[in-house]
């Protein structure tokens, strides 16, 4: 039995096979300069958020030592008496004001009865001292 071999063609074959691989590897350069875009792009946008969180943190961290000022000198204003205290010492001097009060209104009930007794008595009874009240 005879059998023909063909010469195969090397140069053509390694064409095919270099053409190929040429082609796979420029798909591929490709590709990755095509993600390595996509990546740059997420990156400036990465940096701009964060440039923007930045620029907020500060603004909270202002109003924050804004607010704590203005409680600070809220407080200095705020004096440490409630209204109770303040007004205890007027509350007092009211109820001696009563005290008193209950006191004359007593020594005039007393006069009035010695004047009413005394007037139906004869003027010659003496008068009561402050003691026989």
């Amino acid at each position: 039995m005879m059998v023909t071999t063909k010469p195969i063609n090397k140069t053509n074959t390694a064409q095919k096979k270099s053409s190929s691989s040429s082609d796979s590897h420029t798909s591929l350069v490709r590709e990755l300069i095509k993600s390595n875009v996509t990546l740059q792009d997420k990156m400036a946008d990465l940096i701009k958020s964060n440039s923007e969180l930045m620029r907020a943190q500060i603004k909270t961290s202002e109003d924050i030592s804004s607010m704590v000022s203005l409680f600070k000198e809220a407080g200095q204003h705020m004096v440490a008496e409630t209204e109770e205290e303040k007004l205890r010492p007027l509350l007092n001097r009211i109820s001696e004001l009563v005290e008193q009060n209950k006191t004359i209104m007593r020594g005039l009930i007393l006069i009035q009865k010695y004047i009413k007794s005394s007037s139906s008595e004869p003027l010659s009874q003496r008068p009561l001292g402050p003691e026989e009240f």
